[in-house]
């Protein structure tokens, strides 16, 4: 055996990658928002998710590439644990579009004689047009695919060398399932199951492995492709650990369901459908299997997620912050990252600001959750706040980490609507902190005038807390920004109204001048917290950014 034809073949594989890995690059730099968008869109039902993972993993030509946006969205809370499990599904489908590009494309044509004039004309033109982005890009791409069938060719030009030196009679002692662990090995080691299916496929072009031995490196490569998302998802969150592990325990099932009907499949592929070419007989065996999989484990899909809950419970220690310790660095994924971390802290401030102004309230009203909180340890005030103050660091930290130069205006302003919505949140928070002793003074306090100024404001605050709490969960409706103009409009009347009955009091002697300072403070902290939570709000919905223009 030659070594030329060796290192012709490992060089083909490494070619096969490379162009993989930067056809993968380049369609996520350039699809953008619009592949965000699209993912966003199409995973609102289970059905959507298996029909929008299949599309974009076609188009992405990576499962793996999906399979960890997927992840990084239920991470930044995206979408729903259950819908992507059913990107997962779709995902297995999406990719066996590679297989039949290869088998239809790469192994019916001379692609050297094609892939080389691509490369030429594709890396000249990138080296010229390096400063027009949508060019460059467009060249890029073509200049991956050639790449991508370069080594395709030289796969298939060393494997026709190397079949000559092969003994087959020497393998055909190994039975079907140390082909599918081959596929797994080749698959985890390289982690590509298109380059692992392109083997397979050469395998099988050149003679070296039968169609039963060959579909038993398909399915391996099936569970292969899978050990990178595990071992990724491993340190996430609970939402994150629940699609790492779904993702590989479908595949196994997969894979489980294809050994099974094995011998079934290519009986039905030769014989009733009569196809001959052994290249389209493997294709269609992986598009079988998957379809199949899809169709037998969606009625199971609901008792499967609640499994993966129950196994998988979420963990509510943050550490010293509360922002999510596994924040996706993909760019097309950073502002709604941002939106779902700055929402967060508006909630938190929210509890915040309601355990300072409205104990006696809380208490009453959740007895028995506080019953069980004298078993667990409390944050004081001021170290409750450090761990709001700490959260923005942190989101600011994660702003400053993700490569601004890609977005482009409209999300540079978003993520900048949503840091300023953490620092409203925070501003809320300390006006809050600073007048907890008064709160506190009020409620005990022997004076009716000041006992009776601390329950108003904890019943007006309490009204508040359900105004903003009742717009975070509806959403940007169609009068949000009207609702927020008019509640701002209200805590200034209110504010007026303190102020007229502080100076009634104080001239009846009701309050002395101290009393009247302090309630005069505390009404001005409390306005200032209002206004910076409805600003906060305002900065979390995009639709208000774009009407104000």
């Amino acid at each position: 055996m030659e070594n030329t034809e060796i290192w012709k073949f490992l060089a083909g594989l490494g070619f096969f990658l490379y162009g993989m890995n930067q056809l993968e690059t380049v369609l996520k730099n350039t699809s953008g928002r619009s592949f965000k968008l699209f993912l966003k869109k199409n995973t609102q039902s289970l059905f959507k998710s298996i029909f929008g993972g299949a599309i974009v993993t076609g188009i992405v030509q990576s499962s793996s590439v999906v399979s960890l946006i997927v992840l990084a969205f239920v991470e930044s809370g995206i979408i729903t644990f259950r819908n992507a499990l059913g990107v997962i599904l779709g995902t297995n489908l999406g990719t066996t579009l590679d297989s039949w590009i290869v088998a239809t494309i790469g192994f019916k044509l001379n692609i050297l004689n094609y892939s080389l004039p691509v490369i030429a004309i594709t890396a000249i033109g990138m080296f010229f047009f390096e400063k027009k982005k949508k060019l460059h890009n467009l060249l890029a791409i073509f200049f991956a695919l050639g790449i991508l069938f370069l080594g395709l060719g030289f796969i298939k030009e060393g494997g026709l060398a190397l079949v000559k030196e092969f003994d087959l009679k020497a393998y055909a002692g190994l039975g079907t399932f140390a082909f599918v662990i081959i596929g797994f090995l080749l698959t985890t080691i390289i982690q590509s199951s298109s380059a692992t299916i392109a083997i397979a496929l050469t395998a099988i072009y050149t003679g070296i492995l039968t169609l039963p031995s060959a579909a038993a490196v398909v399915i391996g490569s099936e569970v292969g492709t899978t050990i990178k998302i595990l071992l990724w998802g491993m340190k996430g969150s609970a939402g994150k650990k629940r699609v790492a592990w779904g993702n590989f325990i479908y595949n196994i099932f997969t894979a489980g369901i294809a050994l099974i009907s094995l011998q079934w499949l290519i009986h039905f592929i030769e014989n009733v459908l009569l196809i001959n070419d052994p290249l389209i007989q493997l294709v269609f065996f992986q598009t079988s299997i998957n379809t199949i999989s899809i169709v037998l484990f969606i009625p199971f899909l609901n008792i499967f997620s609640k499994w993966l809950e129950r196994k998988f419970t979420a963990d509510n220690t943050h550490g010293y912050s509360y922002i999510s310790k596994n924040l996706p660095l993909l760019p097309v994924l950073a502002p709604d990252s941002l939106k779902n971390e700055a929402k967060n802290l508006l909630v938190k401030t929210l509890q915040f600001n309601k355990n300072i102004l409205c104990s006696e309230s809380v208490a009453i009203e959740g007895l028995f959750e506080n019953i069980k909180s004298f078993t667990r340890s409390s944050d004081s005030t001021e170290e409750e706040y450090k761990r709001l103050k700490q959260t923005e660091g942190d989101i600011l930290g994660y702003y400053a980490a993700i490569q601004i130069k890609l977005f482009d205006k409209i999300e540079a302003e978003l993520m900048m609507q949503y840091l300023d919505a953490s620092r409203q949140s925070i501003i809320a928070a300390k006006s809050v902190k600073d007048i907890a002793h008064n709160s506190k003074e009020f409620a005990e306090s022997s004076n009716d005038a000041k006992h009776q100024a601390g329950e108003l404001i904890q019943e007006e605050w309490l009204a508040f807390d359900g105004f903003i709490n009742s717009l975070l969960s509806e959403g940007n409706t169609h009068e949000f920004k009207n609702l927020l103009d008019s509640k701002l409009k209200e805590i200034l009347t209110s504010e007026e109204r303190q102020k007229s009955e502080v100076f009634a009091k104080l001239k009846n002697n009701q309050l002395n001048e101290v009393e009247a300072s302090t309630l005069m403070n505390v009404y001005r902290e409390l306005l200032l917290s209002k206004k910076s939570l409805l600003s906060a709000l305002r900065n979390l919905e995009p639709e208000s950014l774009n009407t104000s223009k």
